[in-house]
């Protein structure tokens, strides 16, 4: 079986963070969260996975470029999710259809292969119930069939919706070359009204990383899958720090003495943690140096360097940003490469990409 995951737009919703990553590529428990979906569907057999970029697309074309079963497709009009599926128009079986900015778990993947392969329908879709269903594609059925679909209704007569995940025939190409427009949900409304579409319904979670806060929701998530602590075998972790929780330290990784890890937490590759550290609930990216420091409930990405004294609470962190000694960071987004100076106390803003405290340009 095959996969189509739309990657080409760029999320604004998803700002500081989308100005120097695509929203697939954001990461999640110290992986893209791209990447968390193409290992879900390799273990329920999807054996061809199709990338559709285009915003920064060189960032997946790096990230993939050895791996065999991962192809990147360019998205040339970025209309609407039917312009990217149709963009893989030489698929011959049945596929996937999974936004890249979403994350939901193997088993709902799994559901729904099987309720495919049991209806023999042109298209399967995964179901959830939502308590505002006018923002979503609203579900009318019968039994376990689709009749019809009603985008985002002023007034909906149910709370059942489409997530946007789908199970697609290949005549969908035919469809969308008839429509006048590029709602992949009018395609496969042809189907519902031919009888031919199916739904399962979502039994673990469902997110589509809209905002920062999605990603903070969905990291939590991925962490507290984390059910026993895993120390890989070429990280260092010091007789004198003290794990408190389920954690799991990737190869390369240094936790020095004194260092105390709460909760469940993420320490990437080749980072460096302590001495006299706290990190609590959190992930610490690869290549990060955090020291005498305290992280509570944040995201760092990859190559932070925070000094000793910064207290970093409730955050999501850039890429490669320097946090220097005494300042204190709370329920803020930080944009990449971004500098914060001494002693500086800050709570609740957004900070453009290469941000620097000392020149007052931070915010958007």
């Amino acid at each position: 079986m095959k996969a189509v995951i739309p990657c080409a737009k760029k999320k604004e919703g998803m700002f500081p963070f989308s100005e120097t990553k695509p929203t697939a590529l954001l990461p999640v428990r110290g992986k893209p969260l791209v990447q968390h979906l193409i290992r879900s569907l390799e273990e329920i057999g999807v054996d061809d996975i199709y990338l559709v970029t285009n915003h920064l697309e060189e960032q997946f074309e790096e990230r993939f470029e050895e791996y065999t079963n991962i192809n990147i497709v360019h998205q040339e009009e970025l209309g609407g999710t039917a312009d990217a599926v149709k963009a893989c128009n030489f698929i011959e079986e049945d596929f996937f259809v999974v936004n890249g900015d979403v994350m939901i778990s193997e088993t709902d993947l799994q559901n729904l292969k099987d309720k495919h392969d049991e209806s023999g329908g042109k298209a399967s879709i995964l179901a959830a119930h939502e308590d505002k269903p006018e923002k979503f594609g609203v579900l009318s059925i019968r039994h376990d069939q689709v009749n019809s679909i009603t985008e985002k209704p002023e007034e909906a007569d149910n709370s059942l919706v489409n997530s946007g995940i789908y199970i697609l025939n290949p005549e969908i190409f035919d469809t969308i070359e008839g429509l006048e427009s590029s709602s992949l949900t009018d395609a496969v409304s042809e189907f519902a009204e031919k009888g031919e579409a199916y739904f399962e319904m979502i039994e673990n979670y469902w997110l589509d990383i809209g905002g920062p806060r999605k990603l903070q929701e969905a990291d939590r998530i991925k962490r507290e899958e984390i059910s026993e602590t895993e120390i890989n075998p070429d990280a260092d972790v010091s007789q004198e720090a003290e794990i408190v929780g389920d954690a799991v330290v990737e190869p390369g990784a240094e936790v020095k003495e004194g260092t105390v890890i709460e909760g469940k937490c993420y320490i990437g590759e080749n980072t460096v943690v302590g001495p006299n550290t706290v990190i609590r609930n959190s992930t610490v990216g690869e290549s990060a140096q955090v020291r005498n420091a305290e992280i509570d409930g944040s995201i760092l990405f990859e190559e932070n360097i925070v000094d000793p004294f910064v207290m970093i609470e409730g955050c999501i962190i850039g890429e490669e940003g320097d946090f220097k000694s005494g300042s204190v960071i709370r329920e803020s987004f930080i944009g990449a490469r971004s500098f914060v100076d001494m002693n500086n106390s800050i709570r609740g803003v957004k900070f453009v990409p290469d941000a620097r405290t000392d020149l007052s340009e931070i915010s958007k």
